[in-house]
């Protein structure tokens, strides 16, 4: 199948998450493996993997180790990917089954766990995302290993009714994990979007996601390629913090009980070294907070009345 790369509406973000986790994926002490992921960076970029085993450049993502601002969203990306796993994981053992992934993007847990035959996986974008990645799955010709629905909406509408429309059942317990969403939403937006989640959360849900301390600058990381300078502005201008409290009374106010694991633990935690975006030794670091937590006894008490 031939491609002239994603059609418009196709996240940036989503197609260099994937290529982060390709490179990762190729890495001999690899943090985990998605075997979907070079699929869509060759898809995006309409170029195959070069005869050296690169993979073909995609706007800010380099394989050559050239690019400051890449080592840092590189690293951004692939070291999170694990945290999303095993809250994933720990909530299928725990009973959730439902997963609903919130901006799904290139996203191929489906594919990459067997959480059981009763275990549904939802995966929300818009219809382009969608459908550009079912092009691309298709193409590779594997079924997924636990079920998986797309649901087309955009996260700024009534995304709730189009997930309900699609199957999703509010009364089961459901795992919901914002994988790089809450970065890009404003403290209100970011209220919002986690009062909608636990008015759709029976008792046992659990919930992940992460969010900036401050908004990013374009200060950060020393840039100095033209091409790297253009995309961090993008980055800069689009991102946002999300809540402003810290995670545990966040958490709380929306009747969530969980906590907050900053992202250089995670960083340390795996032997990986910490990039410029998140140096402990700035003046004002950035912080990133990742963020787990379960359904309070006092939202199932509410909602057994």
């Amino acid at each position: 199948m031939q491609w002239t790369g994603p059609p418009d509406g196709v996240e940036t973000t989503a197609l260099i998450t994937a290529y982060a986790r390709a490179q990762e994926t190729r890495r001999p002490d690899r943090l985990f493996t998605d075997s979907k992921a070079a699929a869509f960076v060759e898809a995006a970029a309409g170029a195959a993997i070069t005869g050296s085993g690169r993979l073909p450049r995609l706007g800010p993502a380099r394989d050559d180790g050239s690019s400051a601002l890449w080592t840092s969203l590189g690293t951004y990306f692939t070291v999170r990917t694990p945290f999303y796993d095993n809250a994933l994981i720990a909530a299928a053992a725990a009973g959730c089954r439902q997963a609903v992934i919130l901006g799904a993007g290139m996203d191929a847990r489906a594919y990459r766990f067997t959480l059981g035959p009763s275990m549904t996986i939802f995966e929300i974008d818009t219809a382009p995302v969608l459908q550009f990645k079912q092009a691309v799955l298709d193409a590779t010709g594997d079924p997924p290993s636990t079920r998986r629905v797309g649901v087309a909406a955009d996260l700024r509408d009534d995304w709730a009714s189009a997930l309900q429309a699609c199957g999703f059942m509010a009364t089961a317990p459901t795992v919901w994990l914002a994988e790089g969403l809450l970065i890009y939403l404003n403290a209100q937006q970011a209220d919002e979007l986690l009062t909608t989640i636990t008015a759709q959360s029976a008792p046992g849900s659990r919930f992940a996601g992460e969010y900036l301390n401050r908004p990013p600058r374009m200060s950060d990381v020393a840039l100095d390629d033209p091409g790297d300078i253009a995309v961090a502005r993008v980055f800069v201008n689009a991102a946002n913090t999300g809540p402003v409290d810290d995670p545990e009374p966040w958490l709380h106010r929306h009747e969530w009980t969980g906590k907050g694991r900053n992202f250089l633990t995670e960083i340390t935690s795996h032997s990986r070294p910490v990039p410029q975006l998140f140096d402990p030794a700035k003046s004002d670091p950035l912080t990133l907070w990742l963020v787990s937590a379960a359904l309070t006894a006092n939202h199932a008490a509410h909602g057994a009345d």
